[in-house]
């Protein structure tokens, strides 16, 4: 899979970023979800993770690379 990143929500370092992928996906980093309540509520699968990522950096994404 080959990605392409789209927006980051800081300059430089690992921090959330979204990327697209050659496969017509979106890839979001983020911050790891650990708070038990809120996994609960989610009820993922064990292949799947939840991540947090800053508001704005989607609605920049959805803005400028998405329209």
């Amino acid at each position: 899979m080959k990605l392409t990143e789209l927006d980051s929500s800081c300059d430089n370092g690992p921090c959330p970023t979204i990327y697209a992928t050659d496969t017509g996906e979106l890839v979001v980093q983020g911050f790891k979800v650990d708070d038990p309540e809120a996994l609960a509520m989610m009820q993922l699968p064990d292949t799947e993770t939840a991540v947090r990522i800053p508001i704005d950096l989607l609605t920049r994404v959805a803005r400028d690379h998405l329209s």
